[in-house]
């Protein structure tokens, strides 16, 4: 992995999250003020793009690692997506049952607070 690698990453991933939470946040605003449905639109699709320029650049960060790196990245992905799922799955069958709503997009930060909650847990590339 050529050394500023992890860098462009970091700034990168930092970006992308700012502007997650700013779209987040100006829709909220917009739809408090009642901004225009095609505006509202449109900037709907800025945080799903973000996520996905998130995971591409995570993709391409992980194909780069020796192949350790990639067994440990890989596992630790998993327990954070296994969580968040599990965890996004209960709550929305428990709204059902009374649970107060809570939005979507949620999950998403979600699994990255599970990713780095599973980075000190999980440390061996064996199962």
């Amino acid at each position: 992995m050529p050394p500023r690698w992890g860098w462009r990453y970091i700034v990168g991933a930092v970006c992308g999250w700012l502007l997650f939470l700013a779209a987040v946040y100006a829709l909220l605003l917009g739809r408090r003020q009642g901004w225009p449905g095609p505006t509202m639109f449109a900037l709907s699709l800025v945080p799903a793009v973000t996520v996905a320029l998130q995971f591409l650049a995570a993709y391409r960060k992980i194909a780069a690692q020796d192949e350790f790196v990639r067994a440990l990245t890989a596992k630790r992905m998993i327990f954070a997506a296994a969580v968040s799922l599990t965890m996004a799955t209960a709550w929305s069958v428990g709204e059902l049952a009374g649970l107060p709503h809570l939005p979507a997009w949620i999950v998403y930060p979600l699994f990255w607070g599970m990713l780095g909650l599973a980075t000190p847990l999980i440390q061996r590339s064996q199962a």
